[in-house]
């Protein structure tokens, strides 16, 4: 993917310094890992990125192999392997957009249920995790016969 960068959307800089100064993330690049997952999982789709200023370069991604998440999350979007061989950014479906659409969802859902909501936000914070904890997923079909432990494995 050459030269490339994911942009941060411009209007979550506080929240992403805040979640950095509270040592919940140690990098930007772990926040907007964390913020595209939350995306996905809460709100089940993408939302616009807007202005955006600041980039982290796509190689700290692929070093420390979210570039895998990254091209998960896009496949799971479109359903379709085409997708994969997108790296333009100008296109709808390319990994990368993908990617920054869903962390801007992640990072508006961080702000208003951790940041916004009433209470401390590391406490709120906790509660968002152990809510991702609580629900139990069924497992995919042909895989109903594991024991849990092994459908865990598989989880990460």
């Amino acid at each position: 993917m050459g030269e490339r960068s994911i942009y941060r959307p411009a209007k979550f800089e506080k929240l992403i310094d805040k979640l950095l100064e509270q040592k919940i993330f140690e990098t930007k690049q772990a926040v907007m890992m964390f913020a595209a997952a939350v995306g996905w999982y809460f709100i089940g789709k993408r939302e616009p990125r807007g202005k955006a200023e600041h980039g982290i370069r796509w190689e700290i991604f692929e070093r420390n192999n979210d570039d895998v998440f990254i091209h998960a999350l896009a496949l799971a979007e479109s359903e379709s392997l085409d997708i994969l061989g997108r790296d333009r950014q100008e296109e709808e479906d390319d990994p990368i957009k993908v990617f920054e659409e869903y962390a801007a969802a992640g990072l508006e859902y961080i702000q208003t249920h951790c940041v916004d909501a009433p209470g401390d936000m590391l406490d709120n914070f906790l509660s968002l995790l152990a809510e991702v904890d609580k629900n139990t997923v069924e497992p995919p079909p042909g895989l109903e016969g594991l024991p849990s432990e092994a459908l865990d494995f598989l989880a990460g």
